[in-house]
């Protein structure tokens, strides 16, 4: 059964309250459980979280147990399914960006309908550190910012016809 968002609300505003509330030297960042994994007796971390009564919730395995329940886990389908979103989420919102601070449309024709057919034109290539699409996903907004100040914004048919000016003038050289 799902909780309802109000439920839920209130869950993560008590968590934040406590985690607000509570300095890190109230209580252990570690404790000797039983872990979940191989079942022994080990220490387990502090999960950064707290339960709504302001308990400090650990994780149900030992480091060592966590690390290969997470490598088998982004290993099966659902595992990389859900890191796929997440990642995809997190590269159309710094592109969103990217794109604002480019001016929003296209420096040549003015188009902003879709932020897909939106590209990075670098107005000179030799200059070029590294390609903005990919550095989305991965790279510090910083570094992504002072290679943007090397581009344009351009709508994917007017890149292309930059693209082939340059090429033909390659080629005549």
């Amino acid at each position: 059964m799902k909780n309802s968002p109000e439920t839920l609300a209130k869950r993560n505003r008590l968590k934040r309250e406590w985690y607000d509330r509570l300095k890190d030297t109230d209580f252990p960042k570690y404790i000797n459980r039983k872990c979940k994994g191989c079942g022994k007796i080990k220490l387990c971390k502090w999960n950064s979280s707290f339960t709504q009564s302001g308990i400090p919730e650990y994780k149900p395995r030992c480091d060592d147990c966590h690390n290969a329940w997470q490598q088998t886990y982004r290993s099966t389908t659902k595992g990389r399914e859900s890191i796929n979103i997440c990642i995809q989420k997190r590269k159309t919102k710094r592109k969103q960006w990217a794109v604002t601070l480019l001016g929003g449309k296209c420096k040549k024709c003015g188009y902003k309908k879709s932020l897909s057919a939106l590209t990075f034109h670098h107005r000179h290539p030799k200059d070029k550190e590294f390609d903005i699409g990919p550095a989305l996903t991965n790279k510090p907004m910083v570094i992504i910012k002072k290679e943007l100040q090397k581009c344009d914004l351009l709508c994917f048919n007017c890149h292309m016809e930059k693209e082939e000016i340059r090429r033909e003038e390659n080629v005549c050289v």
